[in-house]
């Protein structure tokens, strides 16, 4: 390892040459290499995440702020005061535009990050709004009222988003607090005027299956679970999903969905860092309290006419109450209501499962921080709120594992076929290198009888499964390797398995990992899987190609600058395939399911061929091609097989269904094309062995 002042040193001569050198570890390989990139690659790394053209492609969000700005710009007008707007925030100065278009008589907005405070410049002066608009490069927290400051007097109507997932985590309530002692006058309009935090409790097994590691079954248990883990609540970090995507057979609602907590912007009440709160609700229905369901809504306007809401489908305001009760109708109501990416629901798990009675009162209690919620149940009624430190892991393995790995682990149906393939090749006198992370397997084959080398060099995950090891008394059997230089020699082993999986691996053919370690033995040693194939479809998103989608217009304002700067960034440091859960977005099938390339595992790396694949596929139903969906089936033997892309047969023209305890890779087409059944796919695959560089190629032809 390279000490940070020779790194420094490095980069330093490197700048001088217009170029970094940058310390990248490959996922195949597990080699650290050093890789020149462009002197401003960091910054436009730094650029490119800060991109947030789904919110802006959210028209309801838009639309709603731009009613409240207008009817409080009037309120002022009315009042025979002026309307002084601040924008907090200000990102592309579209609430600001928005702003003057509606007659405000001076706006100030405020941008900390400057490659974005100054395309906001570029934009509001593309716009005409130049003289309208002072944008100030600070944080608001840092912003100075007076004479010589950065605003002249108080603002009387503050417009804002600083707003995620949990509603409060991007520091809310310090800004708003903040802006209300130094930056508003005391009557100020507040947009958005007040928010609401929603909580239900559910039980699910499947969503549970997301946060705790369950005992591996095949009529017997095969792998017991430690009680540290089994009563860990998991890890402090909120778990944000799409709600809405959840198949509702798999959830039960056990109390009814209410509001916990309730901020007022408007500087009426005190904004509070830390407060608890109990609701004593009668339940609806009998089950264990697994989870709780957390959403939000905002009140936009002063007199609550404008409601912006991030509810799940079977809780939307917009969805009456009659189809809410009919499964059919709400799958139809999904794809109505607003999507949303940069504000989901999320999922807070118990520190405790919790038995609830139809009858019998519950005790839902809500607690948060500056930035953070977590609840806790109690049966039946209380005198006092207790306290309640947030849950954080106490066990490692939330730690050492992702929520899709820990989901992955407690997956029946996957685990079964990896036993029945397991089964038919371990005996008693079976030795096996076991190289995947925290392969909970590799103690099944030792229960099968083996002995089993267990490659573990992540330390939190060696950790883990030394406790597995230990609770399921098998000491004896296996032997935790914690380096690749420590691997037996090829004739203490017989039989090499893999998931495969491994904690640096982002997309699934990174795993090919398996291969590279298992080439280090002779290929006459039997392993196991024997095939990789990489797959592919092309589809059409309905939402997630908003992501990466240029913004053109927004509300009737040219926001290309911004498109122009977050796609030059994005190309300087995006892979063009990155990860996703897709059984969170939908898609349909525009072509059939296709093979880019098979790997035979069984025979090692050939280091010096290089491998480069072409192909083209009819497109075969009609649409907006917008993505391509990549990933990997992986053919244990010659009957068995798993895969972390479709759990069912890709059909055209109808939506897929995709594995929820993988991720699968995405290409987001730049320019998107109107495909019919005349239209092709062609795409090219190439693969470098020796520095384990994968690169896919993808591109539409539309034939007349």
């Amino acid at each position: 390892m390279l000490k940070a002042s020779v790194i420094i040193a490095i980069r330093a001569l490197f700048n001088r040459n217009m170029s970094i050198f940058t310390q990248c570890l490959n996922p195949l390989t597990g080699v650290a290499s050093w890789e020149e990139k462009d002197q401003y690659y960091d910054y436009h790394q730094e650029v490119a995440r800060s991109a947030f053209a789904d919110m802006l492609h959210d028209h309801e969000r838009n639309e709603k702020y731009y009613l409240a700005l207008k009817t409080a710009i009037e309120k002022k007008h009315q009042a025979g005061e002026e309307a002084n707007v601040l924008d907090i925030g200000t990102g592309t100065g579209l609430l600001s535009m928005m702003a003057a278009r509606c007659g405000a008589d001076t706006i100030t907005a405020c941008e900390a990050f400057k490659p974005i405070a100054k395309c906001a410049v570029q934009i509001i002066k593309e716009n005409g709004f130049e003289d309208k608009i002072q944008l100030i490069h600070k944080r608001s927290t840092k912003m100075i009222v007076g004479k010589d400051g950065d605003m002249p007097k108080r603002a009387n109507i503050l417009v804002t988003e600083v707003f995620d997932t949990e509603l409060i985590g991007e520091g809310a309530l310090s800004t708003f607090r903040h802006a209300h002692e130094v930056l508003l006058e005391e009557n100020s309009i507040v947009i958005p005027h007040k928010g609401t935090v929603w909580a239900q409790v559910i039980e699910s097994f499947k969503v549970c299956s997301w946060n705790r590691v369950k005992p591996i079954k095949n009529g017997e248990v095969l792998v017991d679970t430690p009680q540290t883990i089994q009563t860990c609540s998991g890890a402090a970090a909120v778990h944000d999903m799409q709600l809405s995507r959840l198949p509702r057979d798999t959830f039960v609602p056990l109390l009814p969905a209410q509001p916990i907590f309730k901020f007022d912007w408007s500087g009426k009440k005190p904004l509070l860092n830390n407060e608890k709160v109990s609701l004593l609700t009668q339940p609806i229905k009998s089950g264990t309290a697994h989870a709780i369901f957390m959403w939000w809504d905002l009140n936009m306007d002063t007199d609550n006419q404008l409601l912006l809401s991030c509810a799940p489908v079977w809780e939307h305001p917009n969805v009456p109450d009659n189809m809410k009760k009919d499964v059919s109708c709400l799958q139809k109501m999904v794809d109505l209501i607003p999507w949303r990416d940069h504000w989901m629901q999320a999922v807070y798990y118990l520190p405790e499962e919790i038995s609830i009675t139809y009858g019998t009162e519950v005790n839902l209690i809500g607690y948060h921080d500056e930035y953070s919620f977590w609840f806790k149940l109690l049966n039946g009624s209380i005198d006092e709120i207790p306290d309640c430190q947030r849950p954080e892991c106490n066990c490692w393995a939330h730690i050492a594992y992702s929520r899709t790995r820990i989901g992955q682990l407690n997956d029946t149906i996957r685990n079964q076929r990896y036993v029945k393939a397991l089964q038919k090749k371990i005996t008693s006198n079976s030795v096996c290198l076991c190289v995947s992370d925290g392969c909970l397997l590799a103690l099944v084959i030792a229960r099968l009888g083996a002995k089993v080398f267990l490659l573990e060099q992540n330390f939190l995950s060696r950790r883990t499964m030394e406790m597995f090891v230990q609770v399921n008394e098998l000491s004896d059997r296996i032997k935790i390797v914690e380096s690749v230089n420590d691997l037996p020699e090829a004739s203490e082993i017989d039989f090499i398995f893999g998931e495969p999986y491994f904690l640096s691996s982002i997309v699934p053919w990174e795993n090919l990992r398996f291969w590279y370690l298992a080439s280090k033995y002779p290929s006459s040693i039997s392993r196991m899987p024997v095939m990789a194939t990489i797959r592919a479809v092309a589809v059409e998103f309905k939402d997630l190609q908003k992501i990466r989608a240029p913004l053109g217009t927004c509300e009737g304002f040219d926001l290309s600058s911004f498109d122009k700067l977050i796609q030059m960034s994005s190309e300087k440091s995006d892979n063009p395939v990155e990860a996703q859960p897709l059984w969170e977005y939908p898609c349909k099938a525009l072509s059939s399911a296709f093979d880019i390339i098979k790997l035979d595992l069984i025979r090692n790396v050939n280091f010096n061929k290089h491998k480069r694949v072409t192909g083209e596929i009819p497109i075969l139903d009609s649409g907006i091609c917008n993505g391509i969906a990549i990933w990997v089936d992986w053919q244990l033997d010659s009957d068995l097989s798993v895969s972390c892309g479709p759990i069912e047969e890709i059909v055209p023209s109808k939506r897929i269904s995709w594995d929820p305890y993988t991720r699968q890779g995405v290409h987001l087409f730049r320019t998107v094309s109107n495909v019919t059944k005349k239209s092709t796919l062609s795409w090219s695959f190439t693969f470098l062995p020796q520095n384990g560089e994968v690169e896919f190629k993808f591109n539409i032809v539309t034939n007349d």
